[in-house]
């Protein structure tokens, strides 16, 4: 058995470096902007309400958590851009985490989050159906097709699909993606117009075209409904929307998942993961304040105004009017559009969000195998799946065996077990279930990779000096301790956020099992002569 066999599974990944600068900047973006993004203004005002007058500068709670969460979202991508500049390879935040800290916490750490990735893989492709769903009401469609069963159904077959793109190789996937990307994107800028141009009168004569109701009606609705009570201090509803804006945040740093296959890496992806995550950043905080500003325009009762009383009626306690459907922010630019004479906008909005959802399928597959990918490459998972076509440079098993944990995400998302209760599957795979707690693990494995970032001038200084990108080491170790505290922070919002323990015992449940399989397989490793402590000091190989 040669050294080079004791090492690694062999001397090279098979995977080869085919992703461009475009495809990587646009595998972030997609990762990130999906669906959940289109609602977080609505969601988190409604249960948090603040008098309009007490926004500071304007600016709703959640947008302001837009903007202080998007700082650290920066900090963090600029710990990733460092690390992945040093360590270019797939798997991204294991091959950090795993030689920086510790193996164990690299791989505990990665399974983790390869859950949080595979699962939502899942979720989303359900939710592709849903995003119909949810604008189906003012595009004027029905919905009687929209069963458990054929949500269930219909996200399996996407994700199967999804899943047998990537099976050949990230070239075709990236194309797919770019096609997938554009005309989502065309689409938003068709929103910003509509909302930047709303007026008043618009925004009145569409809501009442759409709803049947004033927006006046609306606001005193929300107010005799309680609206009043849920009166909360500003920066405490900035606080509680800093979940939402974290979540909708989560997938920033997709292209070092796929370091190892994109090109010229060292140099590429901190400028992919800047220039990706600073247009993310502006798009949340822009539209999530444009929509705001035309939703303020009118039903001002006293302190409030539509947009607090559409948010309380949607997700604050209140009962919205029969047959409207709750607040997202394609909605106000729908109510703008119709109260202009602009109807045909009205069926776009199902295809914006259907589309926006889509096209994150193509980076969770990828990013997801790869984690998998680099973790049996380590052998401390069975080396098959570390396998590569040799025709597609694709690792075929990683795909497959996370195309089946993505299932657990259809599943879930279907509510499937609660239309048919099954014992402990109904609890814990359902849409607000355990295994919809992704953000719970997404932070875990954040916060070790900025620890990760934090001691890395520390215990690799020659990965460090050999690095293309690298700020000063006291600059690094700063920015590093920036980004753990304020993900201590996020993990401590969220941990506070879940009150109900599910989503806690399935997460205990995850690290157990994996900590037994990282051991298993080490062990096994160690006596057929595999020398771990080598492996773990160095970076894979190319």
């Amino acid at each position: 058995m040669t050294e080079e066999k004791r090492l690694f599974a062999r001397k090279a990944t098979g995977l080869v470096r085919e992703i461009g600068f475009l495809t990587a900047i646009i595998i972030v973006i997609c990762n990130v902007v999906g669906l959940g993004w289109q609602k977080r203004l609505f969601q988190f005002t409604g249960p948090a309400i603040v008098p309009e007058s007490a926004y500071v500068a304007g600016l709703p709670p959640i947008t302001m958590a837009f903007i202080i969460v998007g700082i650290i979202v920066l900090l963090t991508v600029y710990v990733f851009a460092v690390l992945g500049a040093a360590m270019p390879r797939s798997g991204g935040g294991y091959v950090y985490i795993s030689r920086i800290i510790h193996p164990s916490v690299g791989f505990l750490a990665s399974w983790v989050e390869y859950f949080s990735i595979a699962v939502s893989y899942g979720l989303i492709g359900t939710a592709v159906f849903e995003a119909i769903l949810i604008y189906a009401w003012m595009a004027g469609w029905g919905t009687a097709w929209a069963t458990a069963e054929f949500l269930l159904v219909g996200g399996m077959v996407i994700v199967v699909l999804f899943a047998a793109i990537a099976y050949f190789g990230v070239s075709m996937a990236g194309r797919l993606l770019q096609a997938m990307f554009w005309i989502p994107a065309v689409i938003t800028v068709l929103l910003y117009g509509i909302m930047l141009t709303a007026t008043p009168s618009a925004m009145e004569a569409g809501i009442k075209a759409l709803t049947g109701v004033t927006a006046t009606d609306f606001t005193k609705m929300a107010i005799a409904q309680g609206m009043g009570k849920k009166v909360v201090d500003y920066w405490g509803a900035m606080a509680t929307g800093a979940i939402g804006a974290y979540w909708a945040y989560i997938g920033f740093a997709a292209s070092t998942f796929v370091g190892g296959e994109v090109k010229e890496a060292g140099r590429a992806l901190p400028r992919t993961l800047f220039a990706a995550n600073i247009f993310i950043i502006f798009l949340y905080i822009s539209i999530s304040y444009v929509a705001a500003r035309a939703a303020m325009m009118v039903g001002k009762v006293g302190d409030f105004s539509f947009f607090s009383s559409y948010a309380f009626l949607s997700y604050g306690g209140g009962q919205l009017p029969a047959g409207v459907g709750k607040a997202w922010m394609p909605n106000i630019a729908g109510f703008a559009a119709a109260g202009m004479g602009q109807g045909w906008f009205l069926a776009v909005i199902p295809i914006f969000a259907a589309l926006w959802v889509a096209n994150d399928i193509p980076p969770f597959i990828l990013t997801s195998s790869r984690i998998i990918f680099a973790m049996a490459f380590d052998r401390v998972l069975p080396e098959k799946i570390a396998e590569v076509n040799e025709r597609w440079h694709s690792p075929t098993t990683a795909i497959v065996i996370t195309m089946l944990v993505a299932f657990i995400g259809n599943f879930a998302e279907s509510d499937i077990f609660v239309k048919y209760p099954v014992p402990v599957l109904t609890t814990y795979i359902n849409s607000g279930g355990a295994v919809a707690a992704t953000d719970i693990w997404d932070t875990i494995f954040f916060l070790l990779a900025s620890l990760a970032g934090l001691l890395f001038v520390f215990r690799r200084k020659e990965i460090y000096e050999k690095s293309p990108f690298k700020p000063g080491k006291g600059a690094m170790a700063a920015i590093g301790l920036i980004a753990t505290v304020a993900n201590v922070y996020l993990l401590y919002l969220i941990t506070i956020g879940y009150l109900i323990p599910e989503p806690w015992i399935f997460t205990i449940f995850l690290l157990i099992v994996g900590a037994v399989m990282y051991y298993y397989y080490k062990s096994k490793g160690a006596r057929v002569g595999v020398d771990y402590a080598t492996i773990y000091a160095q970076i894979p190989p190319e």
